[in-house]
C-alpha cells in the first residue's frame, strides 16, 4: 500500500490520529483467545518529516502506526504504536475481543502479512455451500423458467431459508464485489465459487417468491398465511434495509474517487423491469404487504 497514491484515505474520526489505511475493527471468525500476529514492512523509514502533514500530538504522521482502543469506547484515549521496517506485533489472549485496532498510514509504501487461527466451523466456502444446499432442499419442483414449488410451509423451515438467503447475499456476494476487481491482479480463483454462490442465491430468490405466493394465495387458511408472513417478515425487512445500505456505500463520494479496478460493484443488482428475476431489488412494497397482512390479522 502506497499512501502517496491514495488521496482518498479517511481521517481517524475519534482521536485525531491522522490518515487511516485500515479503519477501526476486530479480526473476526477466529478461535477464541487465539493470537493474531502481524508482520509489517515499510520500504524505508522516512528520514525527513513531510512538510504537508500536520503535527499530530502523540504520533509522527510520517511513520506507520497501529492504533488500539477499547471496543465501542471513544472517551478513553486511544493508543498509537509506531511500526518500523520489519516490526512484528502480536494481539494475545482476549485483546482482539476487548479492543479494536486500526492501521494509521505513514509516508513510505508498506506491505504486511497477518497470521490468524481461523474458526473453520463457519465462515468457510464449504460451510456456506452446505448452508445453501440445505436451504434449497425445500424446493419440491423447479420449472424451466425458474419458478419453484415448496416441500414445506413450516414457519421454522421458511425462516431458516430466508436467513441463509441473507447470509449468502450480504456476508459473501456483496462483501466480495464491494472490493471491486483489485484481487484479480493476484488470482481469479474466487470468481468460480462466487459464480456458484450467485446461482444458488438466484434460486433462493425464486424460493422467496414461492413463499410470498403462498402468503398471498386466495383461499388459503388465513392462519397459515399469517404464520408464513410472520416467519419471513424480519428477514425480508433486513434484506431491504441492507440492500439500500450497500447501494449507498457503492455510490458514495469516496467510492467514485477510487481507481477503476478498485471501484465497488453493487452486485447482485437488477432493474425493476428485469424479467429474469422473480422479485424486485427494492422490497419496500413486499415488506409493506407482509406487515399489512399481519396488521389485518390483529384488527
Amino acid at each position: 500500500m502506497d499512501p502517496q497514491k491514495m488521496p482518498y484515505l479517511k481521517e481517524e474520526p475519534y482521536f485525531g490520529m491522522g490518515k487511516m489505511a485500515v479503519s477501526w475493527h476486530h479480526d473476526e471468525n477466529l478461535v477464541e483467545r487465539s493470537a493474531v500476529a502481524v508482520y509489517s514492512h515499510s520500504f524505508a523509514d522516512p528520514e525527513e518529516e513531510s512538510e504537508d502533514d500536520p503535527q499530530l500530538e502523540g504520533r509522527d504522521p510520517d511513520i506507520w502506526h497501529v492504533g488500539f482502543k477499547i471496543s465501542w469506547d471513544i472517551e478513553t484515549p486511544g493508543l498509537a504504536i509506531p511500526l518500523h521496517q520489519g516490526d512484528c506485533y502480536f494481539m494475545l489472549d482476549d485483546l482482539n475481543a476487548t479492543h479494536q485496532h486500526c492501521v494509521l498510514a505513514g509516508l513510505p509504501p508498506r506491505f504486511s502479512s497477518t497470521h490468524r487461527v481461523a474458526e473453520c466451523s463457519t465462515g468457510t466456502l464449504d460451510y456456506i455451500l452446505q448452508r445453501c444446499h440445505a436451504a434449497l432442499q425445500n424446493i419440491l419442483h423447479e420449472a424451466d423458467n425458474g419458478d419453484v414449488s415448496l416441500k414445506s410451509l413450516e414457519p421454522a423451515v421458511l425462516k431458516q431459508g430466508e436467513e441463509v438467503h441473507n447470509e449468502v447475499e450480504f456476508e459473501w456476494l456483496r462483501q466480495f464485489w464491494f472490493q471491486g476487481n483489485r484481487y484479480k491482479k493476484c488470482t481469479d480463483w474466487w470468481l468460480g465459487p462466487m459464480a456458484q454462490l450467485e446461482e444458488l442465491w438466484r434460486k433462493m430468490e425464486f424460493m422467496t417468491n414461492a413463499v410470498l405466493r403462498e402468503a398471498r394465495r386466495e383461499g388459503a387458511p388465513t392462519e397459515q398465511r399469517q404464520e408464513i408472513a410472520a416467519a419471513v417478515l424480519a428477514s425480508l425487512a433486513t434484506r431491504q434495509n441492507l440492500r439500500q445500505e450497500w447501494r449507498t456505500r457503492c455510490q458514495s463520494r469516496i467510492a467514485h474517487t477510487l481507481p477503476a479496478d478498485q471501484k465497488p460493484e453493487c452486485r447482485p443488482h437488477w432493474e425493476k423491469e428485469d424479467a429474469s428475476m422473480p422479485l424486485p431489488f427494492d422490497l419496500t412494497d413486499v415488506v409493506s404487504d407482509l406487515r399489512s397482512l399481519l396488521v389485518d390479522a390483529r384488527a
